[in-house]
């Protein structure tokens, strides 16, 4: 039987029928995650275990973003692509016995100076904050070293992942995060007591995790009938184009890394739990941005790519301005109402076995702070596509190493009057600064971004969500959540709050931004027309 091929033309009915399913799978990734954090906060809490933790799983992560879902693969697909438009299979598969068995070589040799030089990288960069706690550097060092060979199993799924995207196999690859998360969740609940330390049932979750994640995908990577051998030409053409790619592509994703790593290395400096509650706020920022903006910006770069190919300029400038002003028409409510209920939802979420009002007091200030950038995430990511539908990366990469300088300075400055909220203050900071500069070099590009139009759009949400906000704040002065609530009298109060909110926020918008509001809720009822 012939293997599957790329199709060569646009299908409107299967590009939104991909596009639904993998938001469907995105949004199930999304709460399993969430509910994967609020086990973390039952067994871990905020203490020591959890920011070690934490702190170990961010460490191969760093890494993963080069090796796996980053720089790598995005050097990959356009190279592998091309041989599968070529239709020769034998050339095809001997471009990636070579690449696959170097690719391995690499990342193994990674994972392993990884766990021999993990004592070495804890102890010089985050031993001034963990030092203090008895015990703390210690068990980082021990669950660094037990999940380092998760990069290289995360590594070789993403790899597998690029391979059946080629081809269009999209549910596969989708549903992965849901097995890591489901991994961590079991292991956590069912092996927490059989170890010295519940970390380390988190620590043996995620790599059980990546070995899923792996295997899950290995049928449909060989119904597509590739042929993998030992191979390691290092000349061969295509790995050779493939790493000349790849290069420039680490160096911007590298900017991404320092500005993760620093963040971290600040924040283990600081009080016990700093690691962990950011880790539990930017969870909640990911769960705002997460399915929503992940869906548009997917979308739109197919489409600004064959708008700026043919030359449509008007078409072009009005696709960047309807795809910002989608996002500021959901993410302005959505981060003042996380803004305005941090609290409340964070204690339902959250607050449980170890993780106490410390830990909700801890969280609720990283949030305030990390609320504050959501728009400039979701505006920043949006404009990148532009860039990228121009064939422009070297200016996204200019402006994240602008935006890291702003980061890094922001965290060493606001961390010491506000602790680790100042570190999530920078955070949005910096994504504050990327979605200006982007406009801004969008404009000497000569690209019309109708910026005053989505300014004004931008007051005029802010003036509805300020309502909002004042009715959120006199509705829970008026009927605070007792301290002692169940959970599920919290939830019913918190579904009065959002409600009310909601109502409050869709009145005064339809008062002042009636027109932009009426357009979004005509292309989301027709999209699948």
């Amino acid at each position: 039987m012939a293997s599957p091929t790329p199709e060569t033309g646009d299908s409107r009915r299967s590009v939104v029928k991909s596009a639904a399913m993998i938001t469907l799978l995105t949004f199930l990734s999304r709460i399993l995650g969430l509910i994967r954090e609020q086990v973390r906060g039952y067994y871990l809490g905020t203490g020591t275990s959890s920011d070690a933790f934490g702190l170990a799983a961010t460490i191969p992560n760093l890494f993963r973003r080069l090796l796996a879902e980053g720089a790598m693969t995005a050097a990959f697909i356009p190279v592998f692509t091309g041989y599968v438009k070529g239709g020769d299979r034998k050339a095809l598969s001997e471009f990636f016995s070579n690449f696959i068995t170097l690719f391995t070589f690499i990342t193994t040799v990674v994972c392993i100076l990884g766990m021999v030089y993990a004592d070495f990288v804890v102890h010089t960069f985050f031993s001034s904050g963990f030092g203090d706690v008895e015990g703390k550097l210690a068990l980082t060092i021990l669950l660094t070293r037990i999940m380092f060979p998760y990069l290289l199993l995360v590594s070789l799924a993403a790899i597998i992942q690029a391979v059946l995207n080629s081809f269009r196999v999209f549910a596969p690859s989708a549903f992965t995060p849901v097995l890591l998360n489901l991994c961590i969740i079991l292991a956590a609940v069912l092996l927490q007591d059989y170890f010295p330390d519940p970390s380390y049932a988190f620590a043996a979750g995620f790599l059980a995790g990546g070995a899923a994640q792996l295997l899950f995908q290995l049928p449909w990577f060989f119904r597509l009938g590739m042929r993998v051998s030992f191979s390691a030409n290092w000349r061969h053409p295509g790995v050779r184009e493939l790493f000349r790619i790849f290069v420039p592509g680490a160096f911007a994703a590298g900017i991404y890394q320092i500005n993760v790593f620093v963040s971290q290395m600040i924040a283990a400096s600081l009080y016990e739990g700093s690691i962990a509650a950011l880790q539990y706020s930017v969870r909640l920022q990911e769960l705002v941005l997460g399915v929503f903006v992940i869906s548009v910006t997917t979308v739109i770069l197919p489409t600004l790519a064959r708008q700026h190919a043919a030359g449509d300029r008007k078409g072009f400038t009005g696709t960047n301005l309807l795809a910002l002003d989608m996002m500021a028409l959901v993410t302005v409510p959505a981060s003042l109402g996380l803004l305005a209920l941090r609290r409340p939802i964070i204690q339902l979420l959250f607050q449980q076995g170890e993780f106490d009002a410390h830990s909700t007091d801890l969280t609720s200030l990283a949030v305030l702070f990390h609320s504050m950038g959501i728009y400039f995430i979701a505006s920043s990511r949006s404009l990148n596509q532009t860039f990228y539908a121009m064939k422009d990366l070297k200016t996204p990469m200019v402006i994240a190493a602008i935006a890291m300088a702003v980061n890094i300075g922001g965290c060493y400055g606001l961390s010491v009057p506000l602790g680790h909220g100042g570190i999530a203050l920078a955070n949005s900071l910096s994504a504050l600064a990327t979605s200006g500069l982007l406009f801004l070099f969008l404009h000497r590009r000569g690209v019309e971004v109708r910026f005053r139009n989505h300014v004004w759009l931008l007051l005029r949400l802010l003036i509805s969500g300020g309502a909002m906000v004042a009715a959120l704040l006199a509705l829970q002065n008026w009927l605070p959540p007792a301290a002692t609530a169940s959970k599920l009298s919290l939830a019913m109060r918190l579904l009065l709050y959002i409600s009310a909110g909601g109502v409050v926020f869709t009145l005064g918008t339809l008062l002042i931004a009636r027109k932009e509001l009426l357009r979004l809720i005509l292309l989301v009822t027709r999209k699948g027309g």
